[in-house]
């Protein structure tokens, strides 16, 4: 089994964007303070693809070289054709058509533009996601930050009650079961991740649960949050399972996860501990994303 880091060019985002709406006490303050003359910074755009013996199988798609801002959240995008993920799937010797599945772990543009490469490959969401997608609030977003084709119906996969670690529920996306989604809601109502699992070594595809390991660590609510209540479970989740299990943490706009893929490097136990005693006692910490260039 291997796992390729696909970078789909980056994001430009705002300094704000990365310290948060909690940190900015909800969404309308958070709008206004991305529309203020903060500086910009760089982040990756990261899909994934699965090569597993039973099949290919690919979590998120990333951005198109076609789009360069998002007026709402103040965003830009660098792609260039080059870099879509039709263009990357190609060079690793594979065609679209030999992609068995798309798991996006939100409906975003950064993490869902790319699907217009695949029109017959089917395509999955968390049912909250859908419901949220074609919700009236959800149209009208949808018609602001989203450019996608109008084959675009993503079927919603249902979690069964079969836990892995901490999380209560999954979704197995292969027989054998070394690859399963969970539910990760925070950043959306309706956000999942992939837990990748290679003999006692696990990979916990992200998206946008937060933006680094070092938040992750901090416990940090980075980004646009939907609900801080659930970002701050999922957050706890996502530390206590790779404290029970050597896990190599790989959310979609970090630097270094690539490297950290590469490396196999997993999340520090140390670290993991430390940061789990001071949630016990309550603290919290709303920082924004570290080592990132402007």
């Amino acid at each position: 089994m291997k796992i390729h880091a696909l970078q789909t060019g980056v994001v430009q985002v705002k300094t704000a964007f990365l310290t948060g709406s909690a940190a900015a006490g909800g969404t309308l303050p958070f709008l206004f303070q991305l529309h203020k003359d903060d500086p910009y910074v760089e982040i990756p755009i990261y899909a994934w693809l699965i090569e597993h013996p039973e099949k290919l199988i690919l979590v998120d798609t990333g951005d198109l070289a076609s789009l360069h801002s998002t007026w709402l959240i103040q965003t830009r995008q660098v792609v260039q054709p080059e870099q879509q993920i039709g263009a990357q799937i190609a060079r690793l010797g594979y065609s679209v058509s030999d992609i068995s599945c798309i798991l996006l772990t939100h409906i975003h543009g950064d993490h869902a533009h790319g699907v217009q490469d695949f029109p017959s490959t089917p395509i999955y969401v968390s049912q909250k996601e859908l419901n949220t997608y074609h919700s009236t609030a959800g149209k009208l977003i949808n018609r602001m930050t989203l450019t996608l084709p109008t084959w675009f119906d993503p079927q919603p996969i249902p979690y069964l009650p079969e836990p892995v670690g901490v999380f209560e529920e999954s979704h197995p996306l292969t027989k054998d079961g070394a690859i399963r989604v969970v539910p990760t809601p925070g950043h959306t109502l309706g956000h999942q991740s992939v837990i990748v699992r290679d003999g006692e070594l696990s990979y916990f595809l992200a998206g946008d649960v937060n933006y680094d390991e070092r938040g992750l660590l901090e416990q940090t609510l980075q980004g646009p949050v939907v609900s801080t209540n659930a970002q701050r479970q999922t957050l706890a989740k996502v530390l206590q399972y790779m404290r029970d299990n050597p896990t190599v943490y790989l959310p979609s706009h970090d630097p270094a996860s690539a490297q950290r893929l590469a490396a196999g490097q997993v999340v520090p136990k140390t670290q993991m501990q430390v940061v789990i005693e001071r949630s016990k006692q309550g603290e919290h910490t709303d920082s924004p994303l570290q080592n990132v260039q402007s």
